[in-house]
């Protein structure tokens, strides 16, 4: 039985830490990039391109309460609305990672 070694991807995002365990290969990194949406065109949702994967987010109106989900097969932050009175929030952001090879 052949063993895959993996390596241990710790990022720390708005002072939390997430911990990725991902499958070890000569010379792999992480691309990440931000994703937003401000002012007018906020909503309470940033989404992440397709093969990237949200690995932190961040909300408008001091709004600490996020969920991060699946939609169409992109993953994406949710900010909760609650934060702010059921009105749409001023910006909401996505840090969206990816393993590269």
């Amino acid at each position: 039985m052949k063993m895959m070694s993996t390596k241990l991807i710790v990022l720390c995002l708005a002072g939390v830490a997430i911990l990725a365990l991902i499958p070890a290969t000569n010379g792999a990194s992480l691309d990440c990039i931000n994703k937003g949406v401000d002012g007018l065109l906020a909503t309470n949702y940033a989404t992440c391109p397709q093969g990237y994967t949200v690995t932190g987010c961040s909300c408008g109106m001091a709004c600490g309460s996020y969920s991060i989900q699946t939609h169409i097969g992109r993953s994406r932050c949710k900010c909760h609305m609650d934060c702010n009175d059921g009105n749409p929030i001023d910006w909401t952001r996505a840090r969206c990672c990816k393993v590269k090879d």
